[in-house]
């Protein structure tokens, strides 16, 4: 029997150093975005569903989640500040 391996890289950089956080969500350790499959309230564990300016960039990581909402499948994904966990930049 066929098995298929899935290998994970980072949807910000696309390195394959990535390290598992929790479940299906991971940590890459070259930019250190932050990605994977959750439920919505879940990813907001990690990033939260409000926006701040004025973040300094070395405060900012990439974030791409797929959720399983009460809409269906949803995209969150941006930059957040890390110190605060509230979005910079959306898309």
């Amino acid at each position: 029997m066929n098995k298929m391996i899935e290998i994970k890289k980072c949807s910000g950089c696309g390195s394959k150093r990535v390290r598992k956080v929790k479940n299906s969500i991971y940590q890459c350790e070259k930019c250190e975005a932050i990605f994977g499959f959750c439920s919505l309230g879940d990813s907001y564990d990690y990033v939260l569903p409000f926006m701040t300016k004025d973040v300094p960039a070395e405060n900012q990581r990439y974030f791409d989640f797929t959720c399983i909402s009460s809409r269906g499948v949803v995209r969150r994904h941006g930059w957040f500040d890390v110190t605060t966990k509230l979005i910079t930049q959306l898309g």
